[in-house]
């Protein structure tokens, strides 16, 4: 117990090492029409996004489409229902009962591109991310630990458990890219991010002192890993991360408040949603769907991050 506290400690006074600007590239996603809120949580390779919308019925509904705002919208069960991850066959992953809140009762689906919905029988949780190869990421209530708990799973079945090695109180899975690396948080208290590939872990925390935790939402298979950090206030940044060379830049929209980074795809473009909309956030503009303006993202460059073993069950 003494090496992890030392390790997370250690991981917790990590420091920027060095700044910089870069310019960035934004993107604002259409609303759903006649919706209240629309949040966009994944984007595949041919910029087609998911997400959820708010009608004028109060409730809380799953969408896709592409970015000029032809969308086509699904529920999954009652309660409300989240997409929260595509991938290239326009496969979606998610989850229903996503207005109440509670992680035991909340029943995880896979919708495939003909529109059929599965259900991942025996489990309840919510299915993130999702890979190329239909292997998803995400977060299971387990009633014999009584305690939310990272998985993996294919398709609709269930195939193990993530077993973050920290004491902790929870764990989530959110993102998986096609070599099967697991991205995620667990929460200790604080809520600290996670890298995994196979048993071999690695411990996320965004650089600086203003930060009280870290959690990370997507990865592609280019080294690139998005996620948010929290503030005192509890309000959520996103960033980019550069896992080979612990490299951090900061995703801002101009006027938001709250930003949080979502999913990314591979040539580089992140789901974002803030209290001010959604929109695709890019490094370059290259990387960008049509219609990007330029936005300023600061970059910080952190020590190496810890590394841990993993048990899967």
């Amino acid at each position: 117990m003494r090496n992890l506290q030392k390790l997370i400690l250690g991981c917790l006074g990590a420091a920027a090492l060095a700044s910089s600007a870069v310019a960035a590239s934004l993107v604002p996603v259409p609303d759903v029409p006649n919706s209240k809120k629309t949040t966009v949580f994944a984007i595949n390779d041919y910029d087609v996004v998911a997400g959820s919308y708010i009608g004028k019925d109060g409730v809380e509904h799953a969408f896709f489409g592409t970015l000029d705002g032809n969308y086509t919208t699904f529920d999954a069960g009652p309660g409300g229902t989240e997409a929260r991850g595509i991938n290239n066959a326009g496969v979606i992953s998610g989850f229903s009962n996503s207005q109440d809140g509670v992680t035991s009762n909340q029943t995880m689906f896979i919708r495939n591109a003909n529109g059929k919905i599965g259900f991942i029988g025996g489990y309840f949780g919510q299915a993130q991310g999702i890979n190329n190869s239909n292997h998803i990421a995400g977060t299971f209530w387990d009633f014999n630990d009584f305690a939310a708990a990272a998985f993996v799973g294919h398709n609709t079945k269930f195939e193990r458990e993530l077993r973050i090695p920290f004491v902790h109180q929870a764990s989530q899975g959110e993102g998986i890219n096609d070599n099967g690396d697991v991205v995620g948080s667990f929460f200790q208290p604080p809520v600290h991010g996670y890298i995994v590939n196979g048993h071999n872990g690695t411990l996320v925390d965004y650089p600086g002192s203003k930060s009280t935790g870290t959690a990370v939402h997507g990865i592609n298979n280019n080294g690139q890993a998005v996620g948010q950090w929290f503030n005192a206030g509890e309000r959520p940044r996103g960033f980019l991360l550069d896992i080979a060379s612990s490299t951090f830049t900061d995703i801002e929209v101009p006027g938001a408040k709250k930003v949080a980074a979502w999913k990314i795809n591979n040539a580089g473009a992140v789901a974002v949603s803030t209290d001010i909309g959604s929109f695709i956030w890019c490094a370059s503009d290259s990387a960008c769907p049509a219609g990007a303006k330029s936005v300023k993202a600061a970059v910080h460059v952190a020590k190496p991050f810890p590394h841990f073993t993993v048990e899967s069950r």
